[in-house]
């Protein structure tokens, strides 16, 4: 009988199956540097565009993806959106994201983030100018995470605690159409409120990273596995 043959088939399915997931994590995470580098030069080639208007960014859609937008409205102070669980250097807040009523429709707008009271149970105060004012901002497109549980209410109540950015219940929650995209507002746009914004959190190079080593966790796996079944056979030999 060959090597191959005696091996038992229970321990070599399991590392069987081991290796595999671990290679296959290897290349998700590839793809994923992938993406990640590909987000990072489309946000470059972005930076480097003119300043779009809130119609041009309405007609380009997602070609108009991290792309600078300027805009003129008046903001709807009494019905606006507060993102839970958001992290600025330790701390918990929220992040306050209002309607904007302008010529070409409401847009939302990301004003940044606001930490939280002490207390669960209480919201930040949040002040929002009543007057029409000029913003600029990037466009954002935030993608739904079907793994998150939405537990706002339908109902008059304001503001409105969400998990995250999802343009269909914000509309739904606003009774009113909203423009398919969010404008984070410019860092040095004063409005009292932390703008941080991290479009790719985990660089290229850390996932490049977790794949060298899931690779050679998975080599590791299944070298250990073929050494223990030689030694174990011969030990049976002797």
């Amino acid at each position: 009988m060959t090597f191959w043959s005696r091996l038992p088939i229970a321990a070599t399915l399991v590392t069987f199956v081991a290796v595999v997931i671990m290679f296959a994590l290897g290349f998700w995470q590839l793809q994923r540097a992938a993406e990640k580098t590909q987000r990072l030069e489309s946000m470059q080639q972005a930076a480097q565009s003119n300043t779009l208007n809130l119609s041009q960014a309405s007609n380009m859609a997602e070609q108009a993806l991290d792309m600078s937008v300027s805009l003129q409205g008046t903001i709807d102070t009494t019905h606006y959106f507060l993102l839970d669980n958001k992290i600025q250097q330790g701390r918990v807040g929220y992040e306050v994201l209002a309607t904007v009523n302008t010529l070409q429709g409401n847009v939302l707008v990301n004003f940044g983030w606001l930490a939280a009271p002490a207390l669960r149970s209480e919201l930040p105060v949040v002040t929002l100018p009543s007057e029409p004012q000029q913003f600029r901002g990037m466009l954002s497109i935030p993608k739904h995470n079907s793994l998150i549980t939405e537990t706002a209410v339908y109902d008059q109540q304001w503001p409105k605690v969400l998990q995250q950015a999802d343009l269909v219940i914000m509309t739904q929650h606003y009774a009113q159409p909203l423009l398919p995209f969010i404008i984070l507002l410019d860092e040095e746009q004063n409005s009292g409120y932390i703008r941080n914004w991290q479009a790719v959190v985990m660089a290229p190079e850390k996932h490049l990273g977790y794949a060298i080593q899931w690779f050679l966790l998975g080599g590791a796996a299944f070298i250990i596995f073929i050494i223990a079944q030689r030694k174990k056979l011969k030990r049976e030999l002797e």
